[in-house]
């Protein structure tokens, strides 16, 4: 009997080919679809409301009335402003700088336990507030409302909105630690550019000798000073005497010049015992007066 003979398979043409690798590609394509990474557009941070309590009844955004300035030198004694920083923290401590009879300036940080009480007191009693906003200085300290350079513009703008309105009565700013913050120009103009649109003034506490608050800020045609001496940062009754004479001695040089301070039992004893020979030397004035005299539109 014959063996049935196997018929052969046919082998697929080139169009049956050609089928096949269409239909692979397009599979992997739907899978690629199907697995592709979703973008979930970024989440707008909504900025708080301004409701600010103001030294001055305006609506955000009007320019204050500043007089052409004169010479920074009136009465023969040089313009010089002092801020005392860190403030909002040690209410007895700090009650005792208000009675120092000196025309002083604070800088309170935004979420002290005793912010709201002392600014609103600094206030009534005639001194000027700032609100002493923490930037990142690159060394890993965690401050309440602390501005970090991997913040994008707006949770930068947001928080500096935020401290703002944490500070009553507050007309001007300067910033806590931020010596790398401040080499930033990005992060710098974001933060200036919110200063500017709340018409307020910006003290540069110079943390970093590469700041670059002083060449945006001229960008942005904001009012600022820059600070030229830190009197207590060695934290004794000699040093910060000699900081008080290089202060009056930039000032007499200079036609003006900021001293920034801290609320420390030491710098307080010297400021009551110097208080006569500033006041001799030099015309203590508040911040604000101090930019509106020295300060040069560009």
């Amino acid at each position: 009997m014959a063996r049935r003979r196997k018929r052969k398979r046919p082998v697929p043409g080139v169009l049956g080919w050609a089928c096949l690798l269409l239909f692979a590609l397009l599979t992997f394509l739907a899978a690629l679809w199907v697995l592709r990474p979703v973008k979930v557009p970024p989440r707008r941070v909504k900025r708080p409301p301004l409701k600010i309590e103001r030294m001055e009844r305006r609506a955000v955004g009007t320019p204050r009335k500043r007089p052409s300035p004169p010479a920074a030198s009136e009465g023969g004694k040089p313009l010089a402003t002092i801020i005392i920083d860190d403030m909002g923290q040690k209410p007895s401590l700090e009650r005792k700088f208000f009675s120092l009879k000196v025309p002083l300036n604070f800088a309170f940080l935004p979420y002290a336990p005793f912010t709201k009480e002392l600014a609103r007191e600094a206030h009534q009693r005639g001194f000027e507030v700032l609100v002493h906003i923490p930037l990142d200085a690159g060394n890993g300290e965690r401050v309440p409302g602390l501005i970090s350079l991997k913040m994008g513009k707006e949770e930068v703008k947001t928080r500096v909105r935020e401290a703002i309105l944490a500070v009553p009565f507050a007309v001007g700013a300067n910033h806590h630690e931020g010596s790398k913050f401040t080499e930033d120009m990005v992060h710098t103009r974001w933060l200036l550019e919110e200063i500017a649109a709340l018409d307020f003034f910006y003290v540069d506490s110079r943390t970093t000798p590469r700041t670059v608050v002083p060449k945006v800020a001229l960008k942005l045609g904001l009012p600022f000073a820059e600070r030229r001496v830190f009197l207590d940062h060695k934290p004794e009754e000699a040093e910060i005497k000699k900081a008080l004479e290089r202060f009056i001695h930039l000032a007499e040089k200079e036609g003006g010049a900021v001293a920034i301070g801290h609320p420390r039992a030491v710098t307080l004893r010297v400021l009551q015992a110097e208080r006569g020979r500033l006041q001799e030397k030099l015309r203590l004035v508040p911040a604000s007066v101090f930019i509106e005299r020295t300060w040069r539109r560009p």
